[in-house]
């Protein structure tokens, strides 16, 4: 089973979070959290050097915004877990390990903010981020993932996506970044904004790729399907975060969801908390298939079992779909 995070000559490790208890992370919800921790992302900026806009980033897709279980809990917005010699409280979750995990609790946000400063500035593995631009959130994002911060291919993405989607870049005073692009700061004073050259900044109208992903993602904010709760897996995320979000054994995720492997499962998707019924108990009776429908595909966006909706229309699970067929729901 994949590792989240994953530091080198740390004796603890991090995993990290994406959903909050009663649904995915609403776009009010990560409003809420930017306006609540941006002065403690900015005292962390001063302090250690690491970008407010990475901070704030990192903790909306770790601790859903706020909301996750273990960050309500435990005031813990970056999953660090309880290991190291750890003296204080400590609350228990669901991660990718068999059993339920230790993580770390603290007296306040603030705390764990710090505490997730101090993991970056004290390892070896992030040494060389320290020496870019705190203006350069696009250099972070990426060396952060190559660091070997997230297994998630797309963690990096994400990231990015945030801080562009809810302009975090300028939270420090800094512009938004054309991809590829180095950033120079041509003009810097304590008393007046940075001024930065042209060719790296990216209109503000002009949406990044992955700004459009996170904004795709957010605005597929749900709460329950068919009476049956569920998420969706944000970009930079693992089914890992969810069963710890949740409390719910990975396991189980996979067979609510009617799958084998996580890798299953692709961003955007569709998860559901608890068992699929049998049939569609809203007002909808039928479903014309789309392009590119499938019956596992119809199964998840009615909160229906595979086996149950190819039942009811004299199907195989496995059956190819038409654009245009006439599905039953009920």
């Amino acid at each position: 089973m994949k590792r989240l995070f994953h530091l080198i000559g740390l004796s603890f490790i991090i995993f990290h979070l994406s959903f909050s208890p009663v649904g995915a992370q609403s776009q009010a919800d990560i409003l809420a959290y930017i306006d609540k921790y941006k002065q403690i992302a900015l005292d962390q900026e001063r302090e250690f050097g690491i970008p407010a806009t990475i901070t704030l980033a990192q903790g909306i897709l770790e601790s859903g915004a706020g909301k996750s279980g273990l960050t309500r809990n435990s005031n813990n917005h970056f999953g660090v877990k309880a290991l190291g010699g750890w003296n204080g409280g400590v609350y228990k979750a669901w991660d990718d390990e068999p059993q339920k995990s230790s993580f770390r609790v603290y007296a306040s946000a603030a705390e764990s903010f710090r505490d997730h400063s101090l993991v970056l500035k004290n390892s070896a593995r992030y040494r060389s981020l320290f020496s870019k631009s705190i203006y350069d959130y696009r250099g972070w994002a990426i060396g952060l993932q190559k660091a070997g911060y997230a297994t998630a291919q797309n963690y990096a993405a994400a990231l990015i996506g945030f801080i562009d989607t809810y302009r975090l870049y300028a939270i420090n005073g800094g512009v938004k970044l054309r991809p590829g692009k180095t950033v120079i700061v041509t003009h810097t004073k304590k008393t007046a904004a940075p001024t930065f050259d042209a060719s790296c900044q990216m209109d503000e109208d002009e949406q990044s790729e992955e700004e459009e992903t996170v904004k795709k993602a957010v605005s597929r904010f749900v709460v329950d399907i068919n009476d049956v709760a569920c998420t969706i897996l944000y970009p930079g995320t693992t089914l890992n975060a969810i069963a710890m979000q949740y409390d719910i054994p990975k396991n189980l995720l996979l067979e609510f969801n009617e799958v084998v492997v996580e890798e299953e499962l692709k961003e955007g998707d569709i998860i559901f908390l608890d068992k699929k019924k049998k049939k569609y108990t809203g007002a909808k009776d039928f479903y014309y298939a789309k392009k590119d429908d499938t019956l596992y595909g119809v199964s998840q966006l009615f909160g229906i079992k595979v086996a149950s909706l190819a039942k009811m229309n004299h199907r195989e699970p496995g059956e190819k779909l038409y654009e245009g067929d006439k599905l039953r729901l009920k």
